[in-house]
């Protein structure tokens, strides 16, 4: 980094620290060794936004900072929002606010940066480019354009020089994070170096719409077979990383219900099929929209759901689906020590005793336990999951933190369009189907291949260990020491540890029986007969009657017990 740079970082460095202290945040910086800096900046008065901020409560107050401070900060609470397991309420509801709003540029200040990106003058390249904009936001400005063929496109352009302005900011912000977490123990429970890597990783994939293409191109191959949903198409010829050429979608905002309403659509129909849609997104895809706010889809003729701005995305990887579905089974069986085991593995706590939290959790499952799942209210049940981990002090993943709150975003957004709309009736036919690609038979082979995989880097390192001890007998360095007593007692903890794996093995046969018996509904049937529910019958009673067989033995009693 030059000169030149770093003055700019600590001049930024500076404006950043007198609007923090100005509202009443300064302490925080004294506390993370920049006492220079903040006395420095408080020496400068007369902030013209002091007014403004000083009669608003905390979470107002920061909400107005970072509208103040710019893109940078408007996206930084915009990650925060979807930080639920470490935010109260209060404080996702104003950083949900934080919207990339900005004053508009005249189209000729971005001109040259859009034709020397795509190399030629914008005359050569398309039959007409609407100089007024759609939209602007704080890193980019939406025009209207038609290709040379007639095709309706819409032209996202990266505002000039935000790039730079955005990666100074994000280095400040790492380093900051870096002195919050190590010096400030009241900021070190919110994790601030993983909320910015996050929020880096986020930041930089926005910056980059080739990546956002890409996302919008997955999806849509994701909903090739389904004529209801409809994902822009790019145009790659002419998209680059900050300009992006994608089709124009011409619809009714998700947000004019009134407009819905003229145009005679079935309102309930399209909840369905947009929360549909992204709970396919998440459960079988892994691949989602991760901010389904009804601005960010239209209504088209047909009752389709167009879905734009593939700039936030969310991945879900098999073990976080996995562990979705355990979370919803822990829910429903009303299970405290099953429940409390994720939860720990979240934290990143795996296998530690759940001591006092089982009785919180117990708590929890009691408030919503006898209840159906079509009775359930999704956004009440996650409030009240999420403020049992705040007040535990536990933590989420950031990707299974963002999940929790796509849902409830999902259940608040289609609920404008059916107040009547039930989330986790939707739910179920979502689980349904990615409990069935669970048990495919391409999901299990490749469970099995990666098991197989394992197995033979195991056998592979064989050889090595081999000359390693004949290596060590043959320079005399092996070494015997075997006490008998030892050895015996060995010998019964391994076949009291077998006893006990042989029978959780069975009882996870009666369980996965349980669960398929109680999640298939629906699935092959001949003669009348669904089989996937048959495979769970004959697994319970085939499990039950080995596990019994297995008591009636003395000696596997014995080890048992023992």
């Amino acid at each position: 980094m030059g000169l030149q740079s770093k003055m700019a970082d600590l001049g930024r460095l500076h404006e950043i620290i007198r609007a923090f202290s100005v509202a009443g945040f300064g302490d925080i910086f004294k506390k993370m060794g920049l006492e220079a800096a903040a006395e420095q900046t408080g020496k400068i008065m007369g902030w013209q936004y002091a007014e403004d901020i000083a009669h608003l409560e905390r979470p107002q107050r920061i909400r107005k900072l970072f509208e103040v401070l710019g893109p940078t900060f408007v996206k930084l609470g915009q990650i925060l929002a979807t930080r639920p397991d470490l935010f109260g309420p209060e404080w996702i509801s104003e950083f949900e606010k934080l919207q990339s709003q900005a004053p508009q540029l005249d189209f000729e200040e971005l001109r040259p940066q859009v034709e020397a990106d795509l190399g030629a003058p914008l005359e050569d390249l398309f039959a007409e480019v609407d100089t007024k904009p759609l939209a602007a936001a704080s890193m980019a400005q939406v025009h209207r354009a038609t290709l040379k063929d007639g095709t309706k496109v819409v032209l996202k352009i990266q505002r000039p020089g935000i790039r730079e302005k955005i990666e100074a900011d994000m280095r400040l912000l790492t380093h900051v994070a870096s002195l919050a977490e190590n010096n400030v123990s009241e900021l070190a429970t919110y994790h601030p170096q993983k909320v910015v890597q996050q929020f880096v990783k986020s930041l930089q994939n926005e910056l980059n719409f080739m990546t956002e293409g890409q996302n919008a191109e997955q999806v849509s191959a994701n909903f090739e077979d389904n004529d209801q949903v409809v994902i822009p198409k790019i145009y790659w010829e002419w998209t680059k990383e900050r300009i992006s050429v994608q089709e124009f979608v011409e619809g009714i905002p998700g947000v004019n219900i009134q407009a819905i309403d003229q145009a005679g659509m079935d309102r309930k129909r399209l909840a369905r099929t947009g929360a549909n849609a992204v709970l396919k997104m998440i459960m079988v895809d892994g691949l989602f929209h991760a901010d389904p706010h009804p601005g960010n889809f239209f209504i088209l003729p047909g009752e389709r759901i167009a879905f734009i701005d593939f700039g936030m995305i969310g991945r879900v990887s098999e073990i976080r689906r996995q562990q979705i579905m355990r979370l919803l089974q822990a829910l429903l069986q009303n299970d405290a020590e099953a429940l409390c085991s994720i939860l720990l593995q979240w934290s990143e706590r795996e296998g530690e005793d759940p001591g006092d939290l089982l009785v919180p959790v117990d708590e929890f499952l009691g408030k919503y336990s006898g209840k159906s799942m079509e009775h359930l209210d999704l956004s009440v049940m996650v409030g009240d999951l999420l403020a049992l981990i705040r007040n535990n002090k536990l933590t989420m993943p950031p990707d299974q933190a963002m999940l929790l709150k796509v849902f409830v975003s999902l259940e608040g957004a289609f609920k404008k369009l059916d107040p009547g709309f039930d989330m986790m009736a939707a739910i179920q036919p979502t689980l349904q189907e990615a409990v069935l690609n669970q048990l495919s038979p391409k999901a299990l082979g490749k469970r099995g291949l990666k098991v197989l995989i394992q197995y033979l880097e195991l056998f592979a390192d064989i050889p090595k260990e081999i000359r390693r001890g004949i290596y060590t007998v043959k320079t005399g360095n092996l070494k015997f020491g075997i006490e008998l007593t030892q050895l015996d007692e060995l010998k019964h903890v391994l076949i009291r540890a077998v006893s006990r794996l042989a029978v959780a093995a069975i009882t996870s046969a009666l369980v996965i029986g349980t669960s398929i018996v109680m999640a298939l509904s629906k699935g092959p049937v001949i003669g009348g007969v669904n089989i996937y529910q048959i495979f769970g019958v004959g697994a319970i009673i085939g499990g039950a009657f080995i596990l019994l067989a297995m008591m009636r033995d003395k000696t596997w009693k014995k080890n048992l017990k023992e």
